[in-house]
């Protein structure tokens, strides 16, 4: 049987607003229970543009300390002719213009020495960890429409990035990736336009001659650790104090790991329960 690897992100989710002190772990699970007292249908939510998704699967513990998340979403509104690898004949989709290709995203959510770790798969046809905060953000002010906090999420990384940017002698330019609705914002107003834009686009900032955006990268990253804004990546070039040209890059000091899972031969989909068993592994040896 096939498999394919998959990326799995490290996140703490956090309370950004909590008027009332309340305790995360029991706003957590207040919400899911809420969830999953729903139907189907009424668990939709609109993530971006023309994707939707729901939060599809909620598997708990008896203690509540752990929870298993699988969440579908699909873009709809795109249904071109298929097309054949082997006699490269096309034929018609038979997929309604509502209909889109499920795509699965599996985490778990489990409380580690007082904090709480979400191990997500990552992949760009998925659902990102913003988009998941905002889904249950979006469901708790549903259920309680004064409810007196937010979650959010911070990016655990293995390193210090800001002691890396602070090597350097100056910040010359920096590659901004960032998710492709920031073209669909108020600013730009392009989201009947981006369909086939890729996934991230990249904003290139650069410093005037002889000059350091030093400043301007820390704020980049303080919006990258928080999560408050879809930016997914950064990339800079500097120079040190010997005046060598230095690269730093978020992928190589954000925590992730790599499982290899099973592929259902017939849809080519990850098998649910296998990834899941990958990811509880990856949880216990977390430390």
């Amino acid at each position: 049987m096939a498999t394919k690897k998959r990326k799995i992100g490290f996140y703490y989710l956090t309370l950004s607003v909590n008027e009332n002190d309340i305790d995360i772990q029991n706003a957590l699970n207040s919400t899911l229970e809420n969830l999953n007292d729903l139907e189907r249908i009424d668990r939709k939510k609109t993530i971006s543009g023309k994707k939707f998704g729901l939060l599809d699967n909620i598997n708990s513990n008896r203690e509540r300390s752990k929870h298993k998340l699988l969440f579908k979403s699909a873009t709809h509104s795109f249904r071109p002719n298929l097309i054949d690898k082997s006699t490269v004949e096309e034929r018609p989709n038979p997929k309604t213009i509502d209909e889109g290709e499920t795509q699965k995203t599996h985490l778990i959510i489990k409380y580690i020495n007082g904090d709480i770790i979400i191990a997500l798969e990552r992949h760009f046809q998925g659902m990102s960890i913003k988009q998941i905060v905002d889904y249950l953000n979006h469901f708790a002010t549903q259920f309680d429409e004064e409810n007196s906090f937010k979650f959010a999420f911070e990016t655990i990384l293995k390193d210090d990035f800001l002691e890396e940017i602070e090597g350097l002698s100056r910040v010359v330019s920096a590659d901004i990736f960032v998710d492709k609705q920031v073209l669909g914002g108020d600013a730009l107003n392009f989201s009947e336009r981006i369909n086939t834009v890729q996934h991230e686009i990249v904003v290139s900032v650069k410093a005037k001659r002889l000059d350091t955006i030093k400043d301007f990268t820390r704020d980049i990253y303080a919006l990258f650790n928080g999560g408050q804004q879809s930016v997914n990546k950064i990339r800079l070039i500097g120079r040190n104090n010997d005046n060598n040209v230095v690269t730093i890059n978020t992928d190589l000091i954000e925590r992730q790991e790599y499982v290899m899972t099973t592929v259902n031969d017939i849809t080519g989909e990850i098998v649910t329960s296998e990834l899941f068993i990958e990811l509880d592994t990856v949880l216990h040896n977390y430390n």
